[in-house]
């Protein structure tokens, strides 16, 4: 049995390897239709992304490296809120949301990249797993929730629409949609038990939510206790203040190393709406975080936390 499935898999290994062949012969020949005018889509129609680091570089043992390098996959942030117009309706992704490319097993990364033909879709389809709803916007361009779709199947036959929309491959998409059939209700019971609240809409990333830390590291060795003062007092500023507990003190840090800058919106009615800004103590991350969650919270960049909140 075991020679057989030896020999099965080098069959297959061979017939894929002839396959390629073939059609890096075929594509020699077609380079110049390929790259006509008429082939390219316009650029505008395609999300503002940042990659997010993998967190390779401050595993303390060779070990922790090693199964990050293997096992973590590279995650992305929208940076300016995108905009899908599908079937009459404009599927709307805030700015600020992460994912990490349609879920493809890092064996087939060789022939399908999960930011290749399936980025579009897998975009709006991790963001509707993750929230089970989905902005879209209303005839005066305003972002408003909804809810149409609420079963994992329904947001995988979008999946699969939008990406024939986008890709005109309907097998692809077909084979794809089968494998979030198999294996996507791990991640769609995983975002249920959860119960992940959905963000306020936001157009774009603040600038001041971004942190230079090259900018940091150029500084003069002089400078060094003035950034040290910058993070704890000039960061918070006189608009942000303390809370009346512990954990939400300024400059408070919890055991995941994630640092209290402060709140400005104390004053709220419901106090589940107080927010306050954060700092990752690992790589620098600003960010937003409920009070409830300050003493357990992880970074949403680094440490695969949640989502940052409006602060």
């Amino acid at each position: 049995m075991f020679d057989f499935l030896v020999n099965l898999f080098g069959t297959i290994v061979t017939v894929f390897f002839v396959v390629y062949l073939v059609l890096l012969v075929i594509l020699q020949s077609k380079k110049k239709e390929l790259s006509s005018l008429n082939t390219f889509i316009n650029m505008n129609k395609m999300p503002v992304l940042r990659p997010i680091p993998i967190p390779t570089a401050n595993q303390q043992l060779l070990l922790n490296k090693l199964l990050v390098f293997i096992f973590q996959v590279r995650r992305w942030r929208v940076e300016e809120a995108f905009i899908y117009e599908y079937e009459g309706k404009q599927y709307a992704v805030h700015a600020g949301f992460e994912f990490d490319g349609a879920s493809i097993p890092k064996a087939l990364w060789a022939l399908l990249s999960p930011v290749g033909l399936l980025l579009i879709p897998g975009l709006i389809h991790d963001y509707g797993y993750r929230y089970n709803g989905i902005y879209v916007l209303d005839e005066n361009n305003t972002p408003v929730w909804d809810k149409t779709i609420l079963t994992q199947s329904g947001w995988d036959e979008l999946f699969k629409d939008i990406g024939n929309d986008v890709n005109q491959i309907p097998i692809l998409n077909e084979v794809a949609k089968f494998g979030l059939w198999l294996g996507g209700f791990q991640a769609w019971n995983k975002w249920r038990d959860k119960k992940e609240d959905r963000v306020p809409f936001k157009w774009k990333i603040d600038n001041e939510t971004q942190t230079d830390s090259e900018s940091l590291k150029k500084a003069p060795e002089d400078d060094v206790d003035d950034i040290d003062t910058m993070s704890e007092q000039d960061m918070s500023s006189e608009t942000f203040d303390s809370g009346t507990t512990k954990t939400t003190q300024i400059g408070y840090v919890n055991n995941n190393n994630q640092k209290v800058l402060g709140s400005r919106n104390l004053d709220e009615t419901d106090k589940k709406d107080v927010t306050f800004k954060m700092s990752c103590g690992q790589c620098s991350e600003i960010y937003g975080a409920k009070t409830a969650e300050i003493h357990r919270r992880k970074c949403p960049v680094c440490q695969e936390g949640k989502p940052s909140v409006n602060w």
